[in-house]
């Protein structure tokens, strides 16, 4: 799956590839750690929840996720949860460089595990839509059905890719599908940030606000925008204007993610993890 990614081809000793190659570091290790700490939050709660006979308190987190009398649509919801949970614990793994050369078989099945994950997440939540539509209505239903669709493609790219031992093409495919499944986590992480610095401006409880409408998009499009800049500066043929302007991209959602991700996991992501162990109300 996700084959070295971090990898800037000739990298030697020029200043704008080290750069590029230690900022992209840290942003995935930020990314990774703030996406692990969720996907334990959503197994966690919503797992631990459903397993003890109260799914009903999946509206605690966000009203209308939970109808018992709509079974396809909870259905389809919890799987995208599940699936969801497991996109972000497998990511760190598959980016392991040292997994992929010392156990490429395990890295393989995970990879087998992650794509068939990220295309089950895709129906998962292009099923919730169909079945039970969403809170914000129209528009939402188009931008999250098409973070769905487009989940779905990557997957079946990056797998297609793989099996033709088209490593570039799967490459490129891997870095955009990645990029999609830790849109779920960007989107609560970027209302989170929203709300400590602009006190929730644009935001209405049906989720009709403008900045509720920007949010239906925003959440996925961007990350595939700097996906293509990192595919595009970590080739051969990126010059160093291009290899500074990711730098510059980098570093700054990297401290936005250390930042967000602390707020999140001391207010709501800790917190839901002890309820959905213990059972206490959030």
């Amino acid at each position: 799956m996700l084959v070295s990614q971090l990898a800037v081809p000739g990298e030697g000793s020029d200043p704008t590839r080290i750069a590029f190659r230690w900022s992209a570091r840290l942003l995935v290790a930020a990314s990774w750690i703030s996406g692990a700490l969720f996907g334990a939050y959503i197994l966690l709660f919503f797992g631990g929840t459903a397993l003890s006979g109260e799914a009903a308190r999946w509206n605690e987190s966000l009203e209308g996720l939970y109808d018992g009398e709509r079974v396809w649509g909870t259905l389809a919801i919890g799987a995208h949860f599940l699936t969801g949970g497991i996109l972000l614990l497998l990511g760190p793994v598959q980016l392991m460089r040292s997994v992929r050369q010392a156990m490429p078989g395990l890295h393989r099945w995970l990879g087998r595990l992650y794509v068939l994950a990220a295309g089950l997440a895709g129906v998962g939540g292009v099923g919730f839509i169909l079945a039970n539509g969403t809170i914000g209505g129209s528009l939402m239903n188009v931008g999250f059905g098409l973070y769905g669709t487009l989940m779905i493609v990557a997957a079946e790219r990056t797998f297609t890719h793989a099996r033709s031992r088209r490593t570039q093409k799967h490459r490129a495919w891997a870095i955009r599908l990645f990029a999609l499944t830790v849109g779920s986590w960007l989107y609560r992480m970027e209302y989170g940030f929203w709300f400590l610095t602009m006190g929730g401006a644009g935001h209405t409880s049906e989720f009709g606000g403008w900045f509720d409408g920007i949010m239906m998009f925003f959440f996925y499009l961007p990350n595939l925008a700097v996906a293509e800049l990192f595919i595009r500066a970590g080739r051969t043929g990126g010059g160093s204007t291009a290899r500074l302007s990711a730098v510059a991209v980098l570093l700054a959602t990297s401290a936005f993610v250390i930042v967000a991700t602390w707020v999140f996991m001391t207010d709501f992501w800790g917190p839901g993890m002890i309820s959905g162990m213990t059972g206490a109300p959030l």
